[in-house]
């Protein structure tokens, strides 16, 4: 393996852990990939659409995927109007610097994975919504989620 080939890991995040953020997980995995698919049925609440923005952000300043499919569900609580709305600003966001992204509902969907083109695969646990809510709206870890209190999770990365 090269030197600067990423490794397999496998790991836990403990509840209140900090300095994880979407980037120091899967930054390193972005490299040689043009597209990526995210399967997490929590993608509908406001905070989750949040932080599949930020791994959005992550994806377009670290890499040079061009094509994002999204996988997620839904249930009886989920207004799906707005959450529509709400992906459908993402995707024309995305758009307007060329990246395509894919969205796709499936009220089947219970695992949480994410597969790079690469060949790598990402499984964190609990998915995208890994971060404890903030005591407040003005504290550090609000915008920097390296810096945001973690909830409990496994992560494990491997190539196929």
């Amino acid at each position: 393996m090269l030197k600067d080939q990423p490794k397999e890991k496998h790991f836990t995040i403990f509840y209140g852990d900090t300095g994880y953020s979407y980037e120091s997980i899967m930054r390193p995995y972005f490299k040689g990939s043009s597209g990526i698919t995210i399967e997490d049925p929590y993608i509908r609440a406001s905070h989750q659409i949040q932080n599949f923005i930020r791994l959005c952000e992550t994806i377009v300043r670290h890499s040079t995927i061009r094509k994002i499919n999204l996988v997620t569900s839904f249930d009886e609580n989920t207004n799906v109007s707005e959450m529509r709305d709400s992906l459908d600003e993402l995707k024309q966001s995305l758009l307007e610097i060329d990246i395509v992204l894919d969205i796709k509902l499936d009220q089947n969907l219970h695992d949480r994975e994410i597969r790079l083109e690469n060949g790598w695969t990402i499984k964190i646990g609990r998915g995208l919504d890994f971060y404890q809510k903030p005591n407040s709206w003005f504290e550090l870890g609000v915008n920097d989620l390296s810096l945001r209190k973690c909830l409990e999770t496994k992560v494990d990365i491997f190539k196929e």
